[in-house]
């Protein structure tokens, strides 16, 4: 260090860097794209019979032959799992850092999440710690593209073909990522979206499922829509050979997730550029690490996370988030609960759930046996131990880029242990 004086936190008494007068953008209110209006109209001027062909346009923004919009992205999870053909006993090879939304699908349908190790810097899984954790009874591998950054697809493409094992990728964090020209959600067997209030893609509530197969998308149409119906005889009518839910999604979303859809190219393209500037001014701070993105992948930031690396630093990390936020950083923060392991403690009693005897196995405590620890991951425990992330916008300007930085390299300064 120069020996300049610092400056005085926020937090103790100091100036923050932006204020109430000046706060940093927020993620709310969402910008609406310009054709919702328009769209809404037809749409009441048709009784609601004329929605736009928002799947036609999502299938072809992602590079797929189909799209199936769904309630949710929960649902689409589960819907792509049932769709895989993924059943009672089966193994699913799943991120350990993400949300529940993830794992519900596998727990749905009576499979067993098996969590893969994350790489300690990125948070997303890796070929090595998938094939770590594979099995033969896996009958799946749901990666999950945390914070809105690629895995690298490359090497898990390759290990999940040579095993043929359906590879599903969660694209709720990362749409219109890509990795080697390829968008993500159309690389693996199956992909799924999210179109929740705070997404890229905002229509309030609203999910999908992207895939190339038409196997895969018949299945998931009659699953999350004919909820499991098939008609033989037009005379008798429909018959439910199979379990099915209604997972449809809202026409009267359509108008707006278009609008949306329309937009989220420009958006993407502008975090994707402020992602890169922000990472490249905050690797020169001692002791914070950003996220690395793979040589061939991207990054398109739903939340913008950093490794602290807390042993360079005599503040732990959450008194670091609480000074960071009062200098104007809203709401950063670690989200520890992001670790399915211990965010999920249901996984160790599904008793409540399933009733006794009635998991697959008859196994009743845990699943099949299983106990679901943060030690079975120690790369994934580590780095949610030592990530700071907050809500990512693409409304910054490069003023608020400087700031940004200005404010974890205030709080890393102050704090920073001085070796003699």
């Amino acid at each position: 260090m120069s020996g300049q004086p610092q400056e005085r936190l926020a937090i103790e008494g100091g100036q923050p860097v932006r204020g109430k007068d000046n706060p940093l953008p927020g993620v709310f209110p969402r910008r609406i794209g310009k054709n919702a209006g328009k769209y809404y109209e037809q749409l009441i001027a048709s009784g609601n019979t004329k929605a736009p062909p928002f799947e036609d346009a999502l299938a072809k923004a992602f590079g797929v032959k189909y799209a199936l919009a769904a309630a949710n992205c929960t649902v689409a999870c589960h819907t792509a799992l049932a769709a895989a053909g993924v059943g009672p006993g089966d193994e699913v090879v799943v991120s350990p850092i993400s949300d529940y939304g993830t794992l519900y699908g596998i727990l749905a349908q009576r499979a067993i999440p098996v969590f893969a190790d994350a790489d300690p810097l990125s948070g997303n899984v890796t070929a090595e710690t998938i094939k770590e954790v594979l099995t033969e009874r896996t009958k799946g591998i749901f990666v999950v593209h945390w914070a809105g950054i690629t895995c690298d697809m490359g090497p898990i493409v390759e290990l999940a073909r040579s095993r043929a094992i359906p590879l599903l990728e969660d694209v709720c964090q990362a749409p219109l990522a890509e990795y080697d020209g390829q968008k993500v959600g159309a690389i693996g067997d199956l992909g799924t979206l999210s179109f929740d209030n705070e997404k890229h893609l905002s229509c309030g509530s609203g999910g999908a499922v992207l895939t190339g197969s038409k196997e895969f998308y018949d299945r998931a149409a009659n699953f999350a829509g004919a909820r499991g119906s098939y008609v033989d005889d037009p005379l008798f009518g429909r018959k439910h050979k199979v379990m099915g839910c209604n997972y449809r999604f809202d026409v009267v979303r359509t108008p707006m997730a278009m609008a949306q859809l329309e937009e989220l190219p420009e958006l993407v393209a502008r975090r994707r550029e402020l992602g890169r500037l922000l990472s490249a001014k905050l690797s020169a701070i001692e002791g914070i690490k950003p996220s690395p993105v793979p040589a061939r992948g991207d990054a398109v930031y739903w939340i913008y996370p950093f490794v602290v690396e807390t042993d360079r630093f005599s503040a732990g990390l959450d008194d670091m988030a609480k000074a960071m936020d009062a200098e104007g950083l809203k709401g950063v923060g670690s989200g520890r609960y992001y670790l399915l392991a211990e965010g999920c403690p249901l996984l160790n009693d599904l008793r409540h759930t399933y009733g006794p005897g009635a998991l697959p196995g008859g196994a009743t405590d845990g699943y099949l046996g299983r106990r679901y620890t943060a030690a079975s991951v120690p790369q994934a425990k580590w780095y949610v131990e030592h990530m700071l992330r907050w809500s990512f916008t693409e409304k910054y300007g490069e003023r608020d880029i400087e700031d940004i930085v200005r404010i974890i390299r205030k709080v890393a300064d102050r704090y920073r242990v001085r070796i003699a």
